[in-house]
């Protein structure tokens, strides 16, 4: 076993926060094979530098447990079976267990079909998007995938909430290259990404993030709303969120706008019910695998080849950012700030299970 050391923000490795997080979601109920899964996604997206969407989630899911609003045991349901076409109900469950479900039925459909959808209800918080369609992509296929949730986001020009954040992925097979993988919320950052500055206790947010609770823009990190993020883009981001609560709550049959289509008493502002889709194509419908692969390649090769700006040392294409620091954060672990540990280990602390660190600012990697 190896400790990581570090001063201010702490680091730990890859294998002792997923064995800490499977430890607290155990605890809070949920079999071992679900508590894995979720860790896992936590985790990866941790790895990956997608902290908005790792291990602080589970204070989240911890106060949600508490409330009743996320039934750890839930099962996952098979509601309408078209071929082509799957509609499951998530039973306001952990997220991961439907979606990973979920994406595995695109692709094995759209081998099948040569092209699939898997629709969810009644599901709450996925984690990263980007988990499912890179697992498409590894998969041969290209995948889309669209989420929806609480009324927290006003539409442009407005500002009564009415849609989420409404993030959106698509993934695409590459070849020697890792594959692509683009994963967005379509306001100018996700809300988790908000909460996690305020966790941090951060005095600013870049201009742009979000508003206060008048609609105001605001770079005060304590005076930013969660219900009042701004869209990316203006118009042209809320143009793409519309599309999102079109296929992820209209389409899904799950709650959307003001329709509250779900068993949960947690509605509006306050709704923990998300809908999604995947939308998976199997790229060889397309031509040859080893061919369309090399393509990829060739396009991300062009991209790399290509004249970088003034200050820029490196043209990235979508993922690739993500894929290094992936790499990086295996080899070095995975930095938490101080008051994220302080969250993770009060809820050790809660649930019986041991703290991530001790006092002595050292976690045991557990492989």
């Amino acid at each position: 076993m190896t400790e990581n050391r570090v001063i201010g923000n702490r680091v730990v490795g890859a294998g002792a926060l997923r064995a800490f997080s499977a430890d607290v979601l155990r605890a809070l109920g949920a079999d071992t094979s679900t508590a894995a899964l979720v860790a896992e996604s936590l985790v990866d997206a941790d790895l990956r530098g997608i902290d908005s969407h790792g291990i602080h989630l589970l204070d989240l899911y911890c106060t949600r447990i508490g409330k009743g609003q996320l039934d750890p045991r839930a099962v996952i349901r098979v509601v309408d079976d078209r071929g082509s076409v799957v509609h499951l109900d998530g039973g306001l469950g952990f997220g991961q267990p439907c979606g990973v479900r979920a994406i595995d039925l695109g692709i094995e459909r759209a081998r099948e079909y040569g092209i699939a959808s898997a629709l969810a209800r009644e599901t709450t918080h996925l984690g990263a998007l980007g988990y499912y369609t890179r697992r498409a992509a590894e998969a041969g296929c290209v995948a889309l995938a669209f989420q929806n949730g609480p009324t927290i986001v006003p539409p442009f020009g407005s500002t009564t909430p009415l849609f989420s954040t409404n993030p959106f992925s698509y993934a695409f097979p590459a070849a020697e290259e890792p594959p692509i993988v683009f994963d967005i919320a379509t306001t100018a950052v996700a809300g988790n990404k908000l909460l996690l500055a305020k966790k941090r206790g951060d005095p600013t947010i870049p201009e742009g993030w979000a508003n206060d609770d008048e609609g105001r823009p605001t770079t005060n990190t304590e005076r930013a709303s969660v219900h009042h993020l701004q869209w990316f883009g203006g118009h042209k981001g809320f143009g793409i969120g519309f599309l999102v609560e079109l296929m992820a709550g209209v389409a899904a049959g799950s709650s959307f706008g003001r329709t509250e289509d779900t068993a949960s008493p947690a509605r509006g502002g306050d709704r923990v019910a998300k809908g999604f889709q995947f939308v998976v194509i199997d790229a060889e419908r397309f031509m040859p695998a080893a061919e369309l692969r090399a393509r990829v390649d060739t396009l991300i090769r062009d991209v790399h080849a290509s004249a970088a700006a003034d200050g820029v040392d490196h043209v990235y294409v979508p993922g690739e950012i993500e894929h290094d620091t992936r790499e990086q954060r295996l080899a070095e672990g995975i930095p938490l700030a101080d008051g994220v540990v302080d969250v993770l280990n009060a809820i050790a602390s809660d649930v019986g299970v041991p703290r991530l660190f001790d006092d002595t600012r050292m976690a045991k990697d557990r492989a």
